[in-house]
């Protein structure tokens, strides 16, 4: 019955674009019984192929493939992607949903590890299963006369076959033996002293800098058994991946939500300040760091908001290993705003750049030497009304082959202690090392 349907559907698609002589998106949903955690286990990971376990809303999406295609490699950009148009027929008036990300910083030219990796990119997958109370698969194609309709007949049955098979991979946690730190502790230590003499000299309020850790392993990563342990141990953080090419994934386990946008409501996650002592997070240089954030994000959004509450207080965000000064912030827009629109002036916050931004991102250049990519920037999704939601992808690493390369870093300000500063960034690993224990 659903295939007759499907094939109804690419029929009337096919004559429109016929009619208009322009491009189709044709899009078809249907229900399945196969869970997203079935589906991985079965399948290779993929270039194209993303994972996005958004905890507030428990909605789960897998994405195979690409249909539509839209890099960044400026703020520009992300301002001529709200302004293009889709002309769609599909079977439940659903809006086009596009997942990706952006970098930390779109101004310079990509370097180790990063190099040969796209700024930024959002797509429309040809193939998305989104799993929340039900079970979607969606298929998507662009339709015009250079495309046989036989050849997507054929495609979506093989689409539909390959999320139904059902494999088991029974593979163990590779085994790490060595690691390689960029920079090491000493340097590391020797960057925090120089940013804190140049904060209590100049109008430098904080700098947050990140170091690379690279392990070699005994084997290659199981992307889906790793996925499967982040969402069992870390159930309220934002769990992803996104296979960039067979030799790249991303991956990580966030706590941080940028922003989430519904019509003109919104909500924002302010987190900085972080210790394993709870009582440490009352210090006043915990506190400090914690209101740059918040500041930040009041001075960026009160202007445009008709409603805008924020707690006189920060909680306490606990995690397995770690502890977060937490301030959630909701608000109403004035007027309708595309997330992308809102997100190219929230980020960097405070949190991951530093205050003021300027003089934070020339300190982070000349004192990091990896490239810290998408690390820090943003990933998650929209759809063409411009709702979405964006996290932070902090507690993350590229799998590349035998080897794992994560990110850590720490917010310097003038009553830092270098060596808790360093702790605190080991400290953070233990977030994606405890798979490997």
């Amino acid at each position: 019955m659903r295939y007759s349907q499907f094939k109804q559907l690419l029929n009337k698609a096919y004559k429109q674009s016929e009619i208009s002589g322009s491009t189709i998106i044709f899009q078809f949903t249907t229900s399945i019984n196969v869970k997203i955690d079935t589906i991985l286990s079965s399948i290779s990971i993929k270039k194209d192929m993303f994972y996005m376990n958004f905890p507030n809303d428990k909605i789960i999406y897998l994405g195979i493939g690409k249909e539509i295609s839209q890099k960044v490699s400026s703020k520009k950009d992300l301002s001529n992607i709200i302004q293009n148009k889709y002309t769609v027929i599909n079977n439940n008036n659903q809006k086009l949903e596009f997942f990706g990300g952006i970098a930390f910083n779109l101004k310079d030219e990509s370097f180790f590890p990063w190099k040969n990796i796209a700024k930024g990119k959002f797509y429309l997958p040809r193939i998305l299963i989104k799993e929340n109370n039900t079970i979607e698969f969606t298929y998507s194609r662009y339709i015009n006369n250079s495309i046989q309709k036989k050849s997507i007949l054929k495609d979506y049955k093989q689409s539909l076959l390959l999320i139904k098979q059902q494999k088991t991979k029974n593979i163990k946690a590779p085994n790490i033996y060595q690691k390689y730190e960029i920079p090491n502790k000493k340097k590391y230590l020797e960057s925090i002293h120089k940013i804190i003499k140049r904060i209590k000299t100049t109008k430098l309020d904080k700098v947050v800098i990140s170091r690379l850790v690279k392990y070699n392993l005994s084997s290659r990563i199981c992307t889906d058994k790793f996925i499967n342990y982040l969402n069992k141990t870390h159930k309220n953080c934002f769990n992803f991946f996104i296979c960039f090419n067979k030799n790249h994934t991303f991956i990580g386990s966030s706590p941080e939500k940028l922003i989430s946008l519904k019509n003109k409501s919104y909500s924002i996650d302010a987190i900085a300040g972080s210790s394993n002592n709870k009582k440490e997070l009352k210090s006043k240089k915990e506190i400090n760091e914690h209101t740059y954030v918040t500041k930040h994000i009041y001075d960026r959004m009160i202007k445009i908001s008709e409603q805008f509450n924020q707690p006189k207080k920060p909680e306490i965000l606990k995690l397995n290993y770690i502890n977060h000064l937490y301030t959630k912030i909701f608000g109403r827009l004035k007027n309708k705003t595309h997330i992308l629109a809102l997100l190219s002036n929230l980020y960097p916050t405070p949190a991951l750049l530093g205050d003021s931004s300027d003089m934070a991102l020339k300190y982070i250049k000349k004192t990091e030497k990896s490239d810290r990519g998408w690390y820090a920037g943003a990933i998650g999704m929209y759809d063409e009304n411009g709702d979405g939601k964006f996290y932070v992808p902090i507690r993350s690493g590229i799998i590349k082959n035998k080897n794992l390369l994560l990110f850590t870093g720490s917010g310097i300000v003038s009553q830092s202690n270098p060596e808790k500063e360093w702790d605190e960034t080991t400290l953070k690993l233990e977030h994606i090392l405890s798979y490997f224990n």
